[in-house]
């Protein structure tokens, strides 16, 4: 009986031996595996983090773009709306209205009002017309710039190309000039058709 007691504890102790080498073998070659799969899954999961960061960083600063370009958009709609379609002389009354109401409003002057002639010049695939207006004001300093901004928000279609203010005898004086837009109502196919004919 003693032999088969020691037989059994060295089958035992073999049996034991091996599942130490065995648990040894796990800890040499299977940990670190097992580490190293862990460190790879964290950076890739702090990298899906920044990229998704990322991603909704770009969407906000993409939907913020489309959000001013819609805002564009409706600001030229309105505009197209407003700009005037009747013939020339309609558009210089507008304007010397416009012109003259603001000037009483903010205590200037108009001197001079110059219109050119229409012209078509760089509105090709379009019926736009512009003119180009000239207008001298005379007043105080503090009086030209409300003037100018309440030019400016009249909602009148124009573009002002310059601006020079200096000092007069009668006080400040402001020349200005600026090109109005208008819908000339010759369209890209009748003005083609007009050419042909000719």
């Amino acid at each position: 009986m003693s032999t088969k007691t020691l037989r059994a504890s060295s089958i035992r102790a073999a049996v034991g031996g091996a599942l130490l080498l065995a648990a040894l073998g796990v800890a040499i070659f299977v940990l670190p595996d097992a580490s190293r799969h862990r460190d790879e899954q964290e950076k890739a999961r702090k990298d899906a983090k920044a990229l998704l960061t990322a991603q909704i960083q770009q969407l906000g600063e993409r939907q913020q773009l489309v959000d001013r370009l819609s805002l564009d958009q409706k600001h030229l709609d309105d505009l197209e709306k407003k700009m005037p379609s009747g013939n020339v002389g309609q558009l210089q009354w507008e304007l010397s209205k416009i012109l003259y109401e603001k000037a009483m409003e903010n205590g200037v002057r108009l001197q001079t009002v110059k219109y050119g002639l229409p012209s078509r010049e760089g509105s090709k695939g379009t019926d736009l017309e512009s003119i180009d207006v000239e207008f001298t004001v005379l007043g105080v300093y503090n009086a030209m710039k409300p003037f100018m901004l309440a030019i400016e928000g009249s909602g009148l279609p124009f573009a002002v190309g310059s601006a020079r203010l200096e000092e007069s005898p009668e006080g400040a004086r402001l020349s200005v000039s600026l090109r109005a837009f208008r819908h000339s109502g010759i369209t890209p196919k009748s003005e083609a058709v007009g050419q042909e004919e000719a």
